[in-house]
């Protein structure tokens, strides 16, 4: 099976740091994988899905996502990938502090006429994401009326509409008990099953490493040895 992700000898680093964050980095992910990544804090997790997202390009090594070479394209090529094809579920979940929970969620569709068109009916889809995600009586409200959890779901919601091909999480359960914590990845999984999204998931925190269809460690990726 072809990868749909794809990063050979990748090497990332900062323009005002004395060393590499990311250092050979190889990474093969197929579609449908629930790939779970960790590594220790400031280990260079969210400077890899930026890398995938697209945000960053790498110091050396070549990124494919979809067979498409993002290391190969100008930044607007990037940014409208982006916009097409990966949801991105932030720590902080950037939210639109002034919009209702509806509006937030048709967010992900608002930069993307390709993701837009497998949408027959916006507003439609809303509404279902939000009733799989248990959120669906707060549609009107604003989002700083909701608690952390809901509004996690909300950030969900947003990242899979429109049913783009990979979905990008970055320690979104870190504010969550252990419980909630589970909870949350089983009903992303769920969600993210019914599109087809591949999920990429970073965390620290590897007591969720078994729900996932495969666990990687950033270190080994990188070839070093634990």
């Amino acid at each position: 099976m072809s990868s749909l992700i794809s990063l050979t000898n990748v090497e990332y680093q900062y323009p005002s740091a004395p060393h590499r964050t990311l250092k050979n980095l190889n990474l093969e992910i197929t579609k449908g994988e629930s790939i779970f990544l960790f590594g220790a804090s400031g280990s260079g997790k969210t400077t890899l899905l930026e890398i995938l997202a697209g945000v960053l390009l790498p110091t050396e090594g070549s990124v494919s996502m979809l067979g498409k070479k993002l290391d190969q394209v100008t930044g607007a090529a990037r940014d409208q990938f982006r916009a097409d094809h990966i949801g991105y579920i932030f720590q902080s979940f950037n939210l639109i502090p002034y919009l209702t929970v509806e509006e937030n969620i048709s967010m992900g569709l608002a930069f993307s006429p390709f993701r837009k068109s497998k949408v027959s009916d916006p507003k439609q889809k809303t509404l279902e994401l939000s009733q799989s995600l248990g959120i669906s009586e707060w549609l009107k409200e604003n989002v700083t009326e909701l608690s952390v959890g809901q509004q996690q779901r909300v950030a969900v919601a947003r990242a899979l509409i429109g049913e783009p091909e990979i979905i990008l999480a970055d320690e979104p359960t870190s504010a969550l008990d252990q419980d909630h914590r589970e909870k949350f990845i089983e009903l992303l999984f769920a969600v993210a099953k019914k599109s087809q999204s591949t999920v990429v998931f970073v965390s620290h925190d590897r007591t969720l490493e078994p729900l996932f269809s495969r666990s990687l460690s950033l270190l080994t990726l990188q070839g070093v040895r634990p």
